[in-house]
């Protein structure tokens, strides 16, 4: 065994192409899961190189996991592999799912998480069912397939799994009536600014040049679009499209979450198009 870990270490070494692994759990910052996590892939692949994406996830949140994986795994250089750990028992799940869309790679329990982040994307992948009833199989077992994944020089043909039906689970999608959008609050950042479901170009497809109210509580409504935070005053309430495509819905240096009583999936928020 040692003979054979040290071979495949110089191989690696004489590839000059050291593995990238992220890591995205619902495991918590403070949990000993994570140390053990990342000393296990140390102890397999001890030259890669280990990126928290974020360890935060709400338990089970594989909408907020979505979100996060799509905006962030698409930064990488090809052929980084994106671990992810959230609502991943694979006593309920059965499965490890190995996904390589625009050359990144996801490893996930076959929970639908891979769907949501490829989502309207071709991508290829291969299904591994897993036998043991182990409630941490994903933390305990994937580490190996990690190994695996780079041993074939990231080509899954080459990988013990099959391409057969995996679950499904899919982004609710903004819903356009004859003068109203309803849409959703997917995820709240650590500045308590909401991102949305609605993008741009729903948006600008449904709105056009006419004019529009967005009802955020009460008393608080929105009728502009604006570029950034420093569009409004400090403590005004601004709507705007991330770089990603996003309505996010914020406080300039203020908590929109709290202000507004904004919460995560709690309510459909209303726009109003004015004819």
């Amino acid at each position: 065994m040692f003979f054979f870990k040290s071979t495949f270490v110089l191989k690696i070494i004489k590839s000059n192409i050291l593995p990238i692994i992220t890591l995205t759990t619902d495991f918590g910052s403070q949990s000993h899961f994570v140390a053990e996590l990342k000393g296990k892939i140390a102890s397999i692949l001890p030259l890669s190189t280990v990126i928290d994406i974020t360890h935060s996830i709400a338990p089970f949140q594989l909408i907020e996991t979505a979100f996060i994986l799509k905006n962030s795994i698409f930064h990488f250089p090809p052929n980084t592999i994106h671990a992810v750990g959230v609502d991943s028992s694979l006593a309920v799940y059965k499965a490890i799912i190995i996904a390589k869309m625009n050359d990144q790679i996801i490893i996930a329990a076959d929970n639908g998480i891979i769907p949501l982040v490829f989502s309207d994307s071709n991508f290829d992948y291969r299904r591994i069912e897993i036998k043991n009833n182990d409630y941490f199989s994903f933390k305990n077992s994937f580490p190996q397939y990690l190994l695996e994944l780079i041993e074939s020089n990231y080509d899954l043909t080459k990988i013990e799994g099959v391409k057969e039906a995996i679950h499904i689970k899919v982004l609710q999608k903004p819903v356009l009536t004859s003068n109203q959008i309803a849409f959703d609050i997917i995820y709240i950042d650590t500045f308590g600014n909401a991102y949305t479901n609605l993008t741009k170009t729903f948006f600008e497809d449904a709105v056009g040049l006419k004019k529009f109210n967005l009802s955020l509580s009460r008393f608080e409504s929105v009728d502009t679009i604006h570029k950034s935070y420093t569009d409004v005053l400090e403590g005004d309430i601004v709507c705007f499209f991330d770089e990603n495509g996003y309505m996010v819905i914020a406080i300039n240096k203020g908590r929109a979450n709290q202000l507004l009583g904004l919460k995560r999936e709690s309510k459909q928020l209303l726009i109003e198009i004015v004819s």
